[in-house]
C-alpha cells in the first residue's frame, strides 16, 4: 500500500512537471521603436526629432533609423532624413539608443517646410531598418503656440528737430508716425503688444530707461495713437519730437510679443535726428 502511494505521488509529480513544460512559450521581442519626440525651435527655425530605438530585434541588429517627414499635410511626399546616435547634428549623447536630428526649417534642406502661417499638426514616421526587416512607427504632433512675426516697419530715415520758439511759453513740436505690420498664426488676438526700444548711439545710452515704447492697432486715428484701422495687424504710434530732443543717431529695435510671452525676431531701424 505504501509502495502504491509512493508510485502514485511520483507519477503525479512527473505529469505536473510535463504539463508545466508544455505551457512554456517563447517570449516575443518588444517592438524596438518608441518615444518619438518632436520640437519646433522657432527662435532658430529648426526642427528637432528623436526616437528610442533598440540595438536589435528578433535576432537582427540595427542598420539605420530614418524619419519620414511629411510636414503639415499627411498627403505630402515625405522627406527622408537619417537620425543619428553619435552625438552630432542635434544628438546629445552617443550610443544611448536615442536617435536624434536637428534640421533647419528651410527649403534648402526640406521639401516639407513648416510655413510661418502653420498652426495645426505635423506628421512624421520613424523607419527602422533591422537587416532585412523594415519597421515603421507613425506620429502626429500639434504645433501649439507659434510666435508672432514682424513684417514691414516704417520709420523715417531723418527727422529735423524743430527750431526753438521765441516765446518761452511755447515749445515747438514736429510729429511723425511709425508703423509695424505684425502677423500671428494663432490670430491677431494672440498678440499681446508691439513695441520698440530706443538707443542713442552717440550717448551709448538707452532712452526712457530702456522701457518699451508701445505701438497700437486701435483705430483711434489722429486724435489717439495715429492708427487708422483697428484690428488690421498694422500697429502705429505718432511720435512728437520737441525742440528739446537730443540730436544724433538712434537705433530703434522693434519686437512683438504674444499672450504666451513668445517674442518675434527683433528688427532694428536707424533714425537720424538733425
Amino acid at each position: 500500500m505504501r509502495l502504491f502511494n509512493f508510485k502514485f505521488t511520483y507519477i503525479t509529480f512527473f505529469l505536473s512537471i510535463l504539463i508545466s513544460c508544455e505551457k512554456v512559450e517563447t517570449v516575443a521581442d518588444s517592438f524596438p521603436l518608441s518615444e518619438i519626440d518632436f520640437s519646433f525651435l522657432q527662435a532658430s527655425n529648426k526642427l528637432h526629432i528623436s526616437t528610442k530605438a533598440l540595438k536589435g530585434y528578433q535576432g537582427s541588429s540595427i542598420d539605420s533609423i530614418m524619419v519620414l517627414w511629411q510636414g503639415t499635410s499627411i498627403s505630402n511626399t515625405a522627406d527622408t532624413i537619417r537620425l543619428l546616435d553619435d552625438g552630432t547634428f542635434g544628438d546629445l549623447i552617443a550610443k544611448d539608443e536615442l536617435f536624434s536630428r536637428k534640421i533647419t526649417n528651410s527649403s534648402i534642406y526640406l521639401k516639407n517646410v513648416i510655413p510661418s502661417s502653420a498652426k495645426d499638426s505635423v506628421f512624421l514616421s520613424i523607419l527602422g531598418q533591422y537587416e532585412n526587416k523594415e519597421l515603421v512607427l507613425s506620429a502626429t504632433f500639434i504645433l501649439g503656440n507659434i510666435r508672432p512675426k514682424l513684417g514691414s516697419i516704417f520709420v523715417p530715415d531723418t527727422v529735423i528737430r524743430p527750431s526753438p520758439n521765441q516765446d518761452p511759453n511755447i515749445t515747438n513740436t514736429v510729429k511723425f508716425s511709425i508703423t509695424a505690420n505684425v502677423s500671428d498664426p494663432n490670430g491677431l488676438d494672440d498678440i499681446k503688444r508691439v513695441f520698440f526700444r530706443s538707443y542713442h548711439v552717440g550717448l551709448d545710452s538707452m532712452m526712457y530707461d530702456g522701457n518699451p515704447i508701445l505701438l497700437y492697432d486701435d483705430g483711434t486715428g489722429s486724435d489717439g495713437s495715429g492708427d487708422i484701422k483697428k484690428g488690421d495687424g498694422t500697429f502705429t504710434r505718432t511720435i512728437s519730437m520737441t525742440e528739446n530732443a537730443t540730436i544724433g543717431t538712434y537705433h530703434w529695435s522693434f519686437e512683438a510679443q504674444d499672450i504666451s510671452n513668445a517674442y518675434s525676431d527683433t528688427i532694428k531701424k536707424v533714425l537720424l535726428v538733425k
